[in-house]
């Protein structure tokens, strides 16, 4: 087995098949399958005792180097900027409108939580309660679907997405439930489903990648079986990822979820990298286990940077610990405003990102992917989106001139 270590921030293994087909890896999922007839002639095939020439060297670079551009279609000289809940700082979110607006300002990938209604499509919405995010309560017609069940191991009173169609869901309005933020659009966007979050990404002019999460799976499924389907969160929404052509390693597409067993069961249906969601640091032991079935950590900024009454106390090794795992980090919630800023930075986002960096993330889940954006610019000399494809084609001549 031929290995390549470290090559762009990813560990890469490359184990040949066959003569004219190679496999690439990262941690334990696969990345894809590449053809390399292109690259060969019969006389020359690298599987067939000429591994160690120049020739094939210079080709197996070319290919890895490609993968990792094409592995997600994404970025991959700067941390990703994943627009949480859409450019939600600025509009109410999971709406159109706030996806939109994130792409316009610069973000790679929008992300989305993912719940489930009573007909089973998939609604995006952050919880699977509504009352916070939307006018329902505004709607008598709806009063009696105020229910009370066990979320999580809490009790919760509230209107659930799983007891309403997705036609009732379009008729409700989305608000601001953030009292800092701006309140002038409450009441004017509907809830976006699914497949209106796909559409908005491939809609765009360039690659955005989609960044759905499993949302309170063990309910969802509990309600699931309660009601006799037979069906499960997860196969509902990889069924519609398959649907929107997300089957692919090199789909622009991350799978989330604060739930191990909910990933687990995903993992081997579908080769999409998987993250897993964490509110606290990982010991090494745990973070071994994951890298058997995830591609990354999606951890709190807290367990990276820890901050205490509003004061930063301690920078941790957890970024080292998941990378030594050959695992990505995607930390969240990355926020403007400053009530959620140390005072270290002095009322400054951007001396956040900058820390951040520093310690070498893969990618910031934030509310405003404007400012990340920007910031992107200022720190890269240019536009965040440009992603310099010389090498490449310098590579695939250089090999294609020694056959």
């Amino acid at each position: 087995m031929f290995k390549l270590s470290k090559l762009h921030s990813k560990h890469y293994l490359l184990a040949p098949n066959v003569c004219d087909v190679c496999i690439l890896q990262t941690n334990s999922q696969k990345v894809g399958h590449i053809d390399l007839r292109p690259f060969f002639s019969d006389r020359l095939c690298p599987f067939e005792g000429h591994k160690h020439s120049l020739f094939y060297l210079f080709s197996v670079f070319a290919v890895v180097y490609s993968a990792d551009r094409v592995f997600d279609g994404l970025p991959t000289d700067r941390p990703l900027i994943i627009a949480h809940r859409g450019s939600s700082g600025m509009r109410p979110e999971h709406t159109v409108a706030a996806y939109e607006l994130a792409i316009e300002q610069g973000a790679d990938i929008i992300e989305c939580d993912v719940s489930l209604t009573k007909d089973l499509q998939l609604v995006c919405t952050h919880d699977v309660t509504i009352n916070s995010t939307t006018n329902v309560h505004e709607h008598r017609e709806f009063d009696d679907r105020i229910q009370t069940y066990v979320v999580e191991g809490r009790s919760v009173t509230d209107y659930f997405t799983i007891d309403f169609t997705l036609d009732e869901l379009k008729t409700l309005r989305k608000v601001q439930q953030n009292s800092r933020r701006d309140q002038s659009y409450n009441g004017e966007f509907p809830l976006a489903s699914f497949d209106d979050y796909v559409a908005v990404a491939k809609g765009s002019d360039r690659t955005v990648g989609i960044y759905p999460e499993t949302k309170s799976p063990p309910f969802v499924n509990g309600i699931l079986q309660s009601r006799n389907h037979t069906t499960t969160f997860e196969d509902i929404l990889l069924e519609a990822l398959a649907k929107h052509g997300y089957t692919s390693p090199t789909s622009p597409c991350f799978l989330q979820s604060f739930h191990p067993p909910s990933l687990q069961y995903m993992a081997p249906k579908t080769p999409l990298p998987l993250i897993y969601l964490t509110g606290t640091s990982l010991t090494d032991n745990i973070l071994s286990e994951v890298a058997t079935y995830c591609y990354g950590i999606g951890p709190t900024k807290n367990a990276i940077v820890r901050v205490v009454n509003d004061n930063i106390v301690e920078e941790t090794d957890f970024v080292a610990r998941i990378h030594a795992h050959g695992l990505k980090v995607h930390p969240y919630t990355f926020r403007n405003e400053y009530n959620y800023l140390a005072w270290d930075y002095g009322a400054d986002p951007y001396k956040e990102y900058e820390r951040f960096v520093k310690i070498g993330v893969d990618g910031f889940f934030t509310d405003f992917p404007w400012s990340l954006s920007n910031y992107m610019e200022l720190t890269t000399g240019g536009s965040p989106h440009v992603r310099p494809s010389f090498y490449v084609l310098l590579l695939a001549i250089v090999s294609c001139a020694l056959v």
